[in-house]
């Protein structure tokens, strides 16, 4: 159990629930947990085998709500890690195996009569008491699940001495309920490997002694050592050596990358080769993995939407499959046929449809870079229709270099660079970073500015020595009264129209010069638009550069349509616009500059993410990497997930209502009922397994 939240009497909490089989557990387990006082929440993700909860400590204790799960059959468990129970496995196998030889061999008539009718209710005994468990346990959380329905054809078949009947019944549910169980486990694999990324020792150097310390004693400032071959135990910076570090566990990168004094580096990479000391940042829970963890916990309390089909297709048609059944013995005057009615029904298999496939989707996503934090995110991401992206950052590098000065009226290009560099100074924005680059390659010296003015979306105003100094675009100029010579305007449109970023320069009035900053396009950014595009997605820049160099680069890369000078709350506002006109919309930018679009998006993506808690937070999904081919990849795994959940919904029920159906008009035996009651669970299970390989 994980206490997520702790908020004077207020707790949320996750755990993980043992002994849940199949979608029914987890409505029974919500039901009863609901009806305590203090309780304001309780949901399960049965795909997920993990319990949230909020609830009032000082009206209901943990231990209450562990004591109440255990009266209905489960226990709430410390969520550590995924507990797969493979003795489990072992045992299910040899008692299913053994029922269906016995009911091999009553069915072959291998044995005498009287020997057959033994075998047949000895596999009856060996395999009915964990379905009678679960009925008496549904009763007495007033609840009418298919265990009891499984339990009464059961009881029926055994009074009428149809023990073959009853041993199929029990064999092929025994089987359906492992199918579920079994194929749940499987497709949170990939989740249980994210709990063991993260080594639980680490090598630290205190006062000049080497110790292997349990990561929990580990403290920020610490100076860890990690050799060849050994996974990185913390997120810190290298104060010595050099490393090939594989990230893939972090960003999902297959590549390594080079990592020298002063790199940050991240829990549960690989420095394949070379020695490092790390000084500590953060451990545990902090580090990047540790946030990847919770996330991907978390993730899995969210619901998509789609899931409510299943949800209402379940809570109507228990009811209405006892009443058929009921109406059926009316008609009939048979108990066989009313019974078989009931054995056929199989409303777990729609709801194993969602969550089963989400779950398969976010752990095989999360090994990828990509944190998906929710089915319902992961439904909305298989409707998008359109995909805006900022420009820089996302579909350039954010590495912008002075490529070209240009002085006018006799200014010199150091006297520009310089007086760029002044106004510059203070800022921590790309371009500036770029201008103070090339004023310190040309050794300028660079005095601070005594006052200065950010002027967002146009530039910055500053005073030096008492004079004034302007940089940034046209609009400011002409705002600031400094005029700009036909010369000097065409000058700039050319550079823009190339796809870079012009920036005049102005001082006590008058033009200096012009500073053009180029950045490049990401590596297969024209391919990953052109892939997006296959998918029908239509593909939008809204960005706050000029028009100009905005088209220049959407032209290059192959953008649907590109939106210019646009402000933050801009591009939320155009976002609004479109989803107001019926567009689904998904926003990819750095998570940072970008929170009002990404907040007001469909689905807000996040880009390069490894190490900025900020930017994990902001989004609903969150690319470790900088990798635009990341995007179209998790749209596509989206457009699977929704396709795959409407195929097994529609499977479910369809098996059902023409099972349900034939049954009550007598087509079908208990034995062929016991066998379409196992079949959706089995294809449902095996169409899901398609997205964990």
């Amino acid at each position: 159990m994980e206490k997520i939240q702790d908020q004077g009497t207020e707790c949320h909490e996750v755990c993980e629930i043992e002994g849940v089989h199949c979608a029914e557990c987890a409505e029974r387990i919500e039901k009863v947990l609901s009806t305590l006082e203090g309780v304001t929440r309780s949901e399960v993700n049965f795909a997920a085998k993990a319990l949230t909860i909020d609830y009032d400590k000082e009206k209901v204790s943990i231990d209450e709500i562990k004591e109440t799960a255990k009266k209905i059959g489960y226990n709430l468990r410390l969520h550590e890690k995924p507990n797969l129970e493979t003795k489990k496995y072992v045992l299910d196998i040899l008692r299913i195996g053994f029922i269906g030889f016995l009911m091999f061999v009553s069915w072959a008539n291998l044995l005498p009569s009287y020997m057959g009718y033994d075998a047949s209710l000895v596999a009856v005994v060996v395999g009915a008491y964990p379905i009678l468990k679960d009925a008496f346990f549904s009763l007495r959380a007033r609840k009418i699940e298919v265990s009891v329905f499984i339990s009464i054809a059961l009881v029926a078949t055994v009074i009428l001495r149809e023990f073959l009947s009853a041993a199929a019944i029990t064999f092929f549910v025994l089987t359906a309920w492992f199918v579920e169980e079994f194929t749940v486990d499987k497709s949170r694999r990939a989740i249980q490997e994210i709990f063991e990324i993260a080594p639980k020792n680490a090598l630290v150097l205190r006062e000049g002694k080497e110790s292997l310390l349990p990561i929990e004693e580990i403290k920020t400032g610490d100076i860890v050592i990690v050799k060849s071959g050994e996974k990185i135990p913390v997120d810190g910076r290298i104060i010595s050596g050099q490393a090939l570090v594989n990230q893939a566990a972090i960003t999902g990168e297959s590549l390594s990358v080079e990592k020298g004094v002063g790199d940050p580096v991240f829990a549960g990479t690989i420095s394949e080769v070379g020695v490092i000391q790390i000084r500590v940042e953060k451990t545990g829970g902090d580090t990047t993995i540790g946030r990847i963890i919770r996330m991907v916990e978390e993730a899995q309390e969210g619901k998509a939407a789609i899931q409510k089909v299943a949800d209402r297709f379940t809570t109507y048609f228990t009811p209405l499959v006892l009443a058929i059944s009921f109406l059926t013995f009316l008609l009939t005057n048979s108990i066989i046929t009313a019974v078989t009615v009931l054995v056929v029904a199989c409303p777990c298999a729609v709801a194993l449809a969602t969550p089963l496939a989400v779950v398969a989707t976010i752990g095989k996503s999360s090994k990828r870079g990509a944190l998906i934090k929710g089915g319902n995110y992961l439904e909305a991401l298989g409707r998008v229709n359109i995909i805006a992206m900022d420009k820089t950052g996302t579909l350039t590098m954010n590495r912008p270099q002075v490529i070209d000065i240009k002085g006018f009226d006799g200014h010199s290009e150091e006297e520009i660079i310089r007086l760029a560099a002044i106004a510059e100074k203070r800022s921590e924005h790309p371009l500036a970073i770029a201008i103070m680059k090339r004023a310190e390659k040309q050794g300028i010296t660079v005095p601070a500015p005594e006052e200065s003015e950010i002027i967002r979306g146009k530039g910055i105003i500053v005073k030096s020595n008492g004079r004034k100094i302007i940089l940034g675009n046209m609009e400011l100029m002409r705002n600031n009264n400094v005029k700009i010579s036909s010369g000097v305007k065409r000058y700039m449109w050319e550079r823009e129209e190339e796809g870079k970023t012009a920036l005049l320069i102005s001082h006590d009035g008058h033009i200096c010069g012009v500073i053009t900053v180029a950045d490049t396009p990401r590596y297969k950014s024209r391919e990953t638009i052109a892939e997006l595009k296959k998918l029908g997605v239509k593909t939008i820049m809204l960005t706050g550069d000029n028009p100009r160099t905005a088209k220049a680069i959407a032209n290059q890369l192959g953008l649907d349509e590109v939106i210019a000078e646009m402000l933050p709350e801009e591009k939320a506002k155009k976002i609004k616009e479109l989803e107001d006109s019926g567009k689904r919309v998904a926003m990819v930018g750095d998570g940072i500059n970008d929170a009002p679009a990404l907040a007001q998006a469909t689905v807000g993506i996040a880009m390069g993410a490894a190490g900025t808690a900020a930017a994990m937070e902001a989004a609903n999904i969150v690319l470790m990497a900088d990798d635009l081919a990341k995007i179209p990849e998790i749209i596509q795994a989206g457009k699977k997930t929704l396709r795959t959940i409407k195929q097994n919904i529609t499977i479910g029920i369809l098996f059902n209502i023409i099972g349900v159906g034939l049954a009550a008009f007598g087509f079908l035996t208990p034995f062929l009922a016991a066998v379409a009651h196992f079949l959706p669970d089995l294809v449902v299970s095996l169409n899901s397994s398609k997205l964990i390989i």
